[in-house]
């Protein structure tokens, strides 16, 4: 017969193989904890509003954490968001059609990944300097766009195509009392997670990053492209931080110079909270996107108990500590 802890010692193991069961444990325990303590908080409009805020910012975090699994960070996530979401009002502006506009405006997202991706595999200077600087470069090239202001888009009758981006599904929010507030950017969020998982855990290019982000010098060795692989990282991460952008537009319908300022740093906090390893080859898309609804539903979840929001941000930290801790110590112990 087994003992106690040999089959302790199994479970820690399939926890192992599995980056996003601690975020998910954690989820369950903090989601009972606000419902038991958050006046209002299990109810259609407290959940639909951190799953329909989180998705805007779990569409970047998960291509974040693609990203990082290949070994490479991207600051400019945020910078890139309001660059391409500038480009798409102006073009709308300009009576430019909408499909057109949303294509190049998600051209331009990509392109600016695609700049990150030359710099850093041309240069080898670490990602993280890299898109720091191209970070302050992007948020400049917003606001020269702009020309600093905000700028509106009359919402009165917005083209039909943004209600399918991201108009309120009326039908499921009727069902409640009071109504709910889900919105269409909750299934473009589970949809592009679930992408992304397949993609990186079923085929050939995903196993490719795995190897990348490991050990890129036994990649080369192996016959990988390892340039090719983090150049196409670059460019999809750039083209999910264009569709966050893309999603928040059509929930708002302006633009500042502040758009998405800050959204790296969620992004990359839910990637480590959902046991992304920040020295690349290790994780899981589906901890990421996990780890984005934690962080959203928190501050939900706080601001239905009258808390300040710099308790947010205190929270956030000490969970993203707990989660590195609980991570790492299990990888000393496999």
């Amino acid at each position: 017969m087994r003992t106690f802890q040999g089959r302790l010692a199994d479970i820690r193991l399939r926890v192992m193989d599995r980056s996003e069961v601690v975020v998910l444990i954690t989820f369950i325990v903090l989601f009972v904890f606000f419902v038991l303590q958050a006046n209002g908080f299990f109810s259609a409009y407290a959940i639909s509003n951190f799953l329909t805020f989180g998705a805007v910012y779990g569409v970047a975090a998960i291509g974040i954490a693609f990203l990082m699994i290949c070994g490479e960070f991207d600051l400019s996530v945020g910078a890139n968001m309001a660059v391409s979401m500038y480009v798409l009002i102006l073009l709308l502006l300009a009576n430019v059609p909408a499909l057109v506009a949303i294509f190049a405006a998600l051209l331009v997202a990509m392109s600016l990944g695609l700049i990150n991706g030359l710099i850093v595999v041309n240069s080898r200077v670490p990602s993280f300097i890299v898109t720091l600087g191209t970070m302050l470069a992007f948020r400049g090239i917003a606001r020269a766009l702009g020309r600093g202001r905000l700028i509106n888009y009359p919402s009165s009758n917005p083209p039909d195509i943004f209600n399918w981006i991201n108009g309120p599904l009326n039908d499921l929010n009727n069902l409640f009392q009071p109504a709910g507030n889900f919105r269409v950017a909750i299934l473009w969020f589970i949809g592009l997670t679930l992408i992304m998982s397949f993609l990186l855990l079923r085929t050939r290019f995903g196993n490719w990053t795995y190897a990348v982000g490991g050990n890129p010098g036994a990649a080369v060795a192996q016959g990988i492209n390892v340039k090719r692989v983090k150049l196409l990282s670059f460019v999809l991460t750039g083209l999910m931080a264009g569709f966050a952008g893309l999603l928040f537009f059509s929930h708002r319908f302006s633009v500042n110079p502040l758009t998405g300022y800050g959204m790296e740093l969620v992004a990359v906090a839910a990637a480590v909270i959902g046991g992304v390893s920040l020295t690349g080859g290790y994780g899981t898309i589906m901890g990421a996107a996990v780890g984005v609804v934690l962080m959203s539903m928190i501050e939900q979840a706080l601001a239905s108990m009258g808390i300040a929001q710099e308790v947010f941000e205190g929270v956030t930290g000490f969970i993203l500590i707990f989660s590195v801790l609980a991570n790492t110590l299990m990888s000393k112990q496999n």
